[in-house]
């Protein structure tokens, strides 16, 4: 008598191995690392000389805007898979700011905000190309 079998065990696959060797930086990363970058200056250059920049908690704030930029550049250049997902998830913040913007009406004077926000969102979905993924997985 043969039994069936069991519906409960996991299914048996074998999985594709992930060449562990050197792989070259994807252009995506590259350009998703620039506009992280590229974002965080867009954030900070313009409020130089406004009235805010004259409160005493702007350089502080500012500096530790650009100290997190910085580490955050720095994790996903070493290929640590939780700043990719961290950078993903902190994403929708600046999609949600972005909406709110717009929202309230699309004014040209605040363009680099716009732009800073399209930039963030730009790194998001280009950690997200199969070239970056691949590029991740191979980490390490």
């Amino acid at each position: 008598m043969n039994h069936p079998p069991n519906p409960y065990e996991a299914p048996h696959a074998s999985l594709m191995a992930t060449d562990q060797a050197f792989v070259g930086m994807p252009w995506a990363m590259t350009a998703a690392l620039a506009c992280y970058v590229i974002g965080y200056l867009l954030e900070v250059l313009p409020l130089l000389g406004t009235p805010v920049s004259k409160t005493p908690f702007f350089m502080p704030m500012m500096v530790t805007l650009g100290t997190y930029t910085m580490a955050m550049t720095f994790a996903l250049w070493r290929r640590w898979r939780w700043a990719r997902v961290w950078i993903v998830l902190t994403t929708v913040i600046s999609a949600f700011f972005l909406v709110r913007m717009l929202w309230r009406g699309a004014s040209l004077e605040h363009w680099h905000a716009y732009l800073a926000a399209v930039l963030r969102i730009a790194v998001a979905v280009a950690l997200l190309l199969p070239s970056t993924r691949r590029w991740f997985s191979a980490a390490p």
